[in-house]
C-alpha cells in the first residue's frame, strides 16, 4: 500500500467524520481505513493513549509507524482481494466476520483479532443498514485515514510522514456535546464514557496544555457536560492551532459548510487533495445528504443535511446549552459557526 497521498481525517466524536469517512471511501481511486488507533483492536498496540500529547519527531515510534501503516491493507480482508472485493463478497466476509464476533462476545470471550480488525476498519460501512459497499478503481492514488483520538498527534505525524495532508472537520460544540450527551445515556460510546472521567488530570499533568489548567480545574469537578464540551474544545484547539504551522497540507472543514452545501465542498476539498470528482462519489453525496431513514445504528450518515445539522437547536436540553456557553464561548472555534446560528 502506497502512503505517499496519505489523508487523515481528524476531528472529534460526533462531529460528522463518519460521513466524511464514507465520502472518501466512495471514491473509486481512494482507499480508505475506518479508525485503526483504536486502543481495543491493537493494530497498534505500541501507540500512545488518547489524551497524551505526542512531540516530535520520536524517531523509533515513526519508524515504527512507517513500517506497519502500510499493512493495514492485510486488514481489509482474509477471504477475498482486500482492495477489489466485490459487493456480494464483501457483504458475505462482514456477515461472517460480525456473526464470529458477535458470538465471542456474547460467550464473554475476546473474539480473534482478524474478525474484530476487519470489522473496525469497515465500521463506516458495516454501520450503514444495509451494508454499504463501494467500488474501487484500478489504481488507488490515495490513501484516507478516519480517526477520533489523533488530535494531540498531528505534529507527529506530519513529521512521520512529511507528504501527508490533514482533513479536521469541526461541528458547533453544543451539537457535539448534545450528541454524545445523548449516546451515553443509551448506552454508547463506550470509549468516552470510560475515559471522559480523567481527561482533565491526563491533560493537565503535561506540560504542553499548563494554559489550560483554569479551565480544567474548573471541569474537574464539573457536570458530565462541562467535562465534554472541555473535551471539544481543548482537543479541537489543540489540532486547529497544530495544523496551522502547516500551510497547504491542512484544510480546515466547518461541518455546518459541509453540510449545507455539500457538493461544492467535497468538489473543492478533493481538488485540494488532488483527486478528481468521480461520478460514484457525487452520486453518494447526492444520496446521502438528500435522503433520510429510520436511524437503525449510531453509525448511520443518510440525512437531509440541509436541515439535519440544526437539529440540535431545538433538540438540546438547558443544562448542555449553559455547559456549552460557559466553556466554549470565548473559544475562537466559535467564529466558524456565525453563519448557521443566532
Amino acid at each position: 500500500m502506497d502512503t505517499r497521498n496519505l489523508i487523515f481525517i481528524l476531528g472529534t466524536q460526533r462531529s460528522g467524520t463518519t460521513w466524511l469517512a464514507n465520502i472518501f471511501d466512495s471514491h473509486p481511486d481512494c482507499l480508505h481505513f475506518y479508525e485503526p488507533f483504536a486502543p481495543a483492536y491493537g493494530i497498534f498496540p505500541y501507540f500512545p493513549r488518547e489524551f497524551t500529547w505526542l512531540e516530535p519527531p520520536a524517531d523509533a515510534l515513526a519508524a515504527r509507524l512507517r513500517h506497519d501503516l502500510p499493512r493495514l491493507v492485510d486488514v481489509r480482508s482474509r477471504l477475498f482481494d482486500p482492495v477489489h472485493a466485490s459487493r456480494r463478497q464483501f457483504t458475505l466476509e462482514a456477515h461472517l466476520m460480525g456473526a464470529i464476533e458477535t458470538a465471542c462476545r456474547r460467550a464473554h470471550v475476546p473474539p480473534p483479532a482478524f474478525a474484530a480488525q476487519f470489522n473496525l476498519v469497515h465500521l463506516n460501512r458495516i454501520g450503514q443498514q444495509p451494508f454499504a459497499w463501494f467500488a474501487k478503481g484500478p489504481h488507488i492514488d490515495a490513501v484516507a485515514i478516519k480517526e477520533v483520538r489523533l488530535y494531540f498527534k498531528a505534529a507527529f505525524l506530519a513529521q512521520a510522514f512529511p507528504q501527508a495532508k490533514f482533513v479536521h472537520v469541526v461541528r458547533h460544540p453544543a451539537g457535539v456535546v448534545n450528541s454524545m450527551n445523548s449516546y451515553l445515556k443509551k448506552g454508547r460510546l463506550v470509549e468516552i464514557r470510560d475515559n471522559i472521567g480523567r481527561f482533565a488530570d491526563t491533560v493537565g499533568a503535561q506540560p504542553r496544555f499548563a494554559h489550560y489548567e483554569p479551565l480544567l480545574a474548573r471541569v474537574r469537578a464539573g457536570t458530565l457536560q462541562e467535562k465534554l464540551a472541555a473535551y471539544w474544545r481543548v482537543a479541537n484547539e489543540t489540532l486547529a492551532e497544530t495544523l496551522r504551522a502547516l500551510p497547504g497540507r491542512a484544510y480546515p472543514l466547518v461541518y455546518e459548510d459541509l453540510a449545507t452545501d455539500p457538493l461544492a465542498k467535497v468538489t473543492e476539498m478533493f481538488a485540494w487533495c488532488g483527486l478528481p470528482m468521480p461520478a460514484a462519489t457525487e452520486e453518494y453525496v447526492r444520496e446521502s445528504s438528500t435522503s433520510k431513514t429510520e436511524r437503525q445504528t449510531v453509525l448511520d450518515t443518510k440525512r437531509v443535511s440541509a436541515t439535519y445539522y440544526k437539529d440540535w437547536v431545538r433538540k438540546t436540553p438547558p443544562e448542555v446549552l449553559r455547559a456549552v456557553e460557559q466553556i466554549c464561548a470565548d473559544s475562537p472555534l466559535m467564529d466558524g459557526f456565525a453563519p448557521y446560528y443566532d
